[in-house]
């Protein structure tokens, strides 16, 4: 079986079970001798930031010297993206012999169980120090809660995924809060997560505030760093991140280095200028706000969304700057909203254009010089128009 074999093989994993299965995930590293005891691991929770805090929680460890996994989903180009080791991720020859090995131990697991089985063998294999696990959904029932963690942070506390998670706050911060098991980062210090935390008779820690901006200069304790990702939001992501390492180990003491190498693709990234053209994955209206406040008037939107997404909120906000729409859709088929539904709940003016990457060029080509178009809605949306740059 040759890599392109193995991965229909995974990607027909998508279909079936849609609950997460913390259970199945966890009888198939039995089957493994539990590889994901083996290293320090972190969980990382929210609904939103999650990729961010990884990633940045990362960088300050191998700054330190220590030898990181890290595991995030989705990915942009390659399934392989999802699991790295110190930033470089999974080969195809690693990944094929990985997939062969768990197939032979699993027992129906899905697309997530899979990818979650083989990230934490694989960095038991790379004799990893700490490995920090972006969680799926939730938290309580996730593939990803399978170990004790030596920290786990929760971001924030949104709406998504109401159908598995719960109707009200209260539900979804328990559900969130699952993934404790003696400290917690807390990056919002709202009543319902805190009261979730204290059920769990966990260590609350708060986020490490920042001052300044992360488009600019952060400060922390004096010392002034700048981090090399863009969006006011990344402020918030980078002192849960400080917060974490800090309960820890000792924080680097030169930031700007230890973030130097720090990348978020997808996450208000600026993929070229005149016009300015930025890709953000935001896929939820809290999301969708906190990109709103680093975008200038005028705006042309490229946009599609997830199937279970509340559309008609993001884009009523997304209509505070924007003048112009262009509904398209993305390569994944079981995710994307069909572009004709979405031009449904706009009142602005608006193209259908199916093709992402055709959706682009005429926005662009529309776009003054000193313009702005964005593209985002969904990462699998940034995903498809990355796998043609």
């Amino acid at each position: 079986m040759d890599y392109r074999q193995i991965l229909d093989r995974i990607e027909s994993k998508r279909t079936g079970r849609k609950k997460p299965a913390r259970e199945t995930t966890r009888n198939a590293l039995e089957e493994l001798e539990n590889p994901e005891n083996e290293y320090r691991t972190i969980l990382i929770s929210g609904t939103n930031g999650k990729g961010s805090v990884v990633g940045m929680t990362s960088e300050l460890l191998q700054n330190n010297g220590k030898k990181v996994g890290t595991y995030r989903s989705p990915h942009l180009k390659t399934v392989r993206e999802r699991i790295q080791v110190d930033g470089e991720k999974i080969s195809k020859k690693e990944f094929m012999r990985l997939y062969k090995e768990i197939e032979d131990s699993s027992d129906g697991l899905s697309f997530f169980e899979f990818m979650t089985v083989m990230a934490y063998t694989y960095f038991s294999r790379k004799d990893v120090d700490y490995a920090v696990m972006e969680v799926g959904m939730g938290g309580r029932l996730d593939a990803t809660n399978v170990v004790e963690s030596e920290i786990s942070a929760i971001t924030n506390l949104g709406e998504d995924h109401k159908k598995y998670l719960g109707d009200t706050r209260e539900e979804r911060a328990e559900e969130l809060a699952g993934i404790i098991d003696s400290k917690v980062v807390l990056g919002e210090m709202s009543e319902e997560l805190i009261e979730a935390a204290e059920d769990r008779n966990a260590k609350i820690i708060g986020k490490k505030g920042l001052d300044g901006n992360a488009n600019t200069t952060l400060e922390l304790d004096e010392e002034e760093f700048r981090i090399p990702v863009r969006g006011g939001f990344q402020k918030q992501n980078c002192g849960i991140a400080i917060s974490i390492v800090k309960e820890l180990e000792e924080i680097p003491e030169n930031l700007e280095e230890a973030f130097e190498d720090l990348e978020c693709p997808g996450r208000m990234e600026v993929i070229s200028r005149k016009p300015l053209y930025i890709q953000d994955g935001a896929h939820n209206r809290s999301a969708v706000e906190e990109i709103m406040k680093d975008l200038p008037k005028d705006f042309t939107c490229v946009f599609n969304a997830s199937k279970d997404k509340e559309v008609e909120k993001m884009i009523s906000k997304l209509e505070e700057k924007a003048s112009k729409f262009y509904f398209t859709e993305s390569n994944v088929e079981w995710a994307t909203k069909e572009a004709e539904d979405l031009a449904e709940h706009t009142s602005k003016e608006y193209e259908i254009e199916k093709n992402p990457v055709e959706a682009v060029r005429k926005a662009r080509k529309e776009t003054d010089r000193d313009g702005c178009v964005l593209a985002t809605g969904s990462l699998y949306l940034i995903g498809a128009l990355k796998e043609e740059e």
